[in-house]
């Protein structure tokens, strides 16, 4: 069966918010002498519910996990998590954490490095770039669960021969624009973390960084400059989004429904949310890798996605890991595919005939996800994403030398320990 729509939850679910242990299960300790294995992160998704059932089964009395719920956006799980592990809380097990965490929660002691037994284990199978996502300093913390590449959409019956280049994508625009047809074209740029992936995505396409490696210098040069060049120029080429400035994924998915738009940069879930939406619009959805941002250049798309990783403080560590590694088998990956809209980290489950039903354009997914990027690798990357989302908003106000030099110094003054965020 195809995935379940997740535009629901990218709209946010009403009065989520901190919820006590117990809607999904209790949590507490060790049942019976059987070790409880407490997951935080990732728990409530559609369908998980078996997974966890299913794992529990499987563990035949060596471990029990039971699913913990968290508030529904990533900075209010990251809050609780930060919070309670700050305090060495013991009852934390199996974190499901957004890619971006690796650094910060490594750095600060807080989740345990993998054994190079346990990393053998846990990267068989598994794209390289989600690997990369769960290192800190060379060293493996993470377990990849489910990953997440934009795709270009667009109007068949607008876009015959869809364009190959982002210069292409507004050529075609304005000749709709011209014809009185849909012609918008929609990406995320609201002051918010999906401006950082969008913004993310074109620099590394042009071979662009914000911070080097081991996060201590800012990398800010005219690689920098031609992205912001690049979003400037959406937003006064006439054809981008009049609530540009205030598009979330729900607002260019809305965007795309609503028939305003010929082309939105979006995640996966666009097909399967459209076929519930606009049955019309599903019909004559297509789709693409990204374009290119600098001619003859491969795009880059940004990663999203969550990796699972052992607290430092669990009282089970080993059981800890033996349940992140039932949670995320191809065959329960290829599950959560299905239910939930999380797109596989192992290559195999790209092959499978009920993905590749559900998922038409996992050609096109798997084709970026072979050279996708994470976001800046550091354990400031909170501070770094505020520094980004709030200097180039909103972004008919980028100038892009001027702009390129803020977030030059505001990072540098981040990674000095300097400054105050906006």
């Amino acid at each position: 069966m195809p995935p379940r729509p997740r535009l629901r939850r990218l709209l946010g679910a009403a009065g989520t918010g901190v919820l006590a242990c117990g809607l999904l299960s209790a949590c507490g300790g060790d049942d019976g002498g059987v070790p409880v294995v407490n997951l935080y992160g990732g728990a409530s998704a559609a369908g998980f519910d078996k997974i966890i059932a299913d794992c529990n089964e499987q563990a035949d009395g060596k471990y029990r996990i039971v699913g913990n719920l968290l508030p529904s956006d990533a900075d209010g799980q990251r809050e609780q998590l930060v919070r309670r592990l700050a305090a060495g809380d013991d009852s934390l097990d199996l974190l499901g954490m957004d890619v971006t965490w690796t650094a910060e929660f490594a750095e600060a002691g807080w989740i345990r490095e993998l054994t190079p037994e346990q990393a053998d284990v846990a990267t068989k199978d598994t794209l390289q770039p989600t690997i990369d996502t769960a290192m800190w300093e060379d060293k493996l913390y993470g377990v990849p669960k489910h990953t997440n590449v934009q795709l270009l959409w667009f109007r068949k019956s607008l876009v015959p021969d869809p364009p190959t280049t982002w210069d292409g994508v507004i050529e075609q625009a304005k000749a709709l624009k011209d014809e009185d047809k849909p012609y918008v074209v929609g990406i995320t740029a609201a002051q918010y973390e999906g401006y950082v992936v969008a913004f993310n995505t074109i620099l590394s396409s042009l071979g662009g960084t914000l911070v080097n490696e081991d996060s201590t210098e800012v990398t800010v040069d005219e690689k920098t400059v031609r992205a912001l060049e690049i979003l400037k120029g959406l937003a006064d080429s006439g054809v981008a989004s009049a609530s540009l400035s205030n598009s979330q994924e729900p607002e260019i998915f809305a965007q795309m429904q609503n028939e305003q738009a010929a082309f939105i940069m979006n995640w996966p879930y666009v097909l399967s949310a459209m076929k519930a939406a606009n049955e019309d619009v599903a019909n004559d959805l297509g789709y693409s890798e990204l374009p290119e941002f600098a001619e003859g250049e491969k795009p880059r798309a940004t990663l999203g996605g969550m990796n699972y990783a052992v607290s430092t403080y669990s009282r089970h560590p080993e059981e800890t890991f033996d349940a992140a590694m039932c949670l995320r088998t191809p065959e329960h990956q290829l599950e959560t595919s299905l239910e939930s809209g999380d797109p596989p980290v192992a290559p195999s489950v790209y092959e499978e005939a009920e993905f590749k039903e559900a998922y038409p354009m996992g050609p096109e997914m798997l084709n970026e996800l072979e050279t996708a990027v994470p976001r800046p690798i550091t354990p400031l990357y909170q501070n770094i994403s505020t520094i980004v989302s709030s200097t180039l908003s909103p972004p008919s106000q980028i100038q892009p030398e001027e702009t390129a030099e803020q977030l030059r110094s505001a990072i540098q003054d981040a990674i000095d320990g300097k400054g105050i965020l906006p």
